[in-house]
């Protein structure tokens, strides 16, 4: 727990002088401090890459299961091969995938559905005879 107290820590207004810090420049103070740092209440909280650079941006990819919305139990039955519901669906058990670009959430493995069906209902709506679709370009 304490490697994420200490990334938060000193690069929060209120640590630099008066008017030197601006928050867009820290992709801390974005989502990934806010959403996935700051919190120690989650029962996973794996970084699977983190602080990667390219030339143009900061990528962070975290594995995390919040015990508000999954059970830990729940998880590690669904890793069994007991035949139970958990091990037969093991998709509605495993932790939330998260993509942050600079430090903003871009992409969840739970919140994508409504986003990519938003994009494709429109071309299914308006071609005759849809058979297969291809999104390119779809934003992330």
């Amino acid at each position: 727990m304490m490697m994420w107290s200490h990334k938060l820590r000193g690069f929060r207004k209120g640590f630099v002088p008066e008017g030197e810090y601006n928050h867009r420049l820290n992709p801390l103070d974005a989502d990934l401090g806010s959403e996935i740092l700051g919190f120690h209440d989650f029962d996973i909280k794996k970084p699977l890459v983190s602080d990667a650079e390219t030339d143009f941006q900061m990528v962070d990819f975290y594995e995390v299961l919040d015990s508000k919305q999954r059970r830990l139990s729940d998880y590690y039955k669904s890793l069994e091969d007991d035949g139970s519901y958990e091990s037969l669906h093991p998709e509605f058990f495993a932790p939330d995938h998260i993509l942050l670009l600079d430090g903003i959430i871009q992409s969840t493995r739970y919140g994508d559905a409504p986003y990519h069906e938003s994009i494709v209902h429109p071309a299914m709506i308006t071609h005759p005879n849809p058979k297969r679709v291809a999104v390119i370009g779809g934003g992330e």
